[in-house]
């Protein structure tokens, strides 16, 4: 299991910059910007132990247009790390921004 310090080394790079869960009101730095935390555990038991326990973090990658470089890039710290990933994408009217969402497990 990867703890929130060692996804944020992964995810960061000098043009994305990178939160745990949400940038305090005001601070958020300009787009493109990420956030993730930390969601269900995975574990796997038996004999009334956990044998081995993954954890489950979501990245949200926010840019002002579509940006398949930035994506990319993302995309590409996560595979050089060996993990797995799927992904959504939504556009926030009220925000008038895009959010990619990323499902990972560590």
């Amino acid at each position: 299991m990867k703890a929130p310090e060692e996804v944020k080394k992964i995810i960061e790079a000098p043009d994305l910059p990178v939160a745990y869960r949400a940038w305090r009101e005001g601070e958020a730095p300009p787009l493109p910007y990420s956030v993730f935390y930390a969601g269900k555990a995975n574990n796997f038991g038996a004999d009334g132990k956990v044998y081995f326990s993954a954890q489950r973090y979501t990245i949200e990658l926010y840019t002002e247009e579509k940006d398949p470089a930035v994506e990319q890039a993302l995309e590409a710290r996560l595979d050089a790390a060996g993990i797995f990933w799927t992904k959504d994408e939504t556009y926030i009217d009220s925000e008038h921004m895009n959010e990619i969402i990323y499902e990972i497990e560590v």
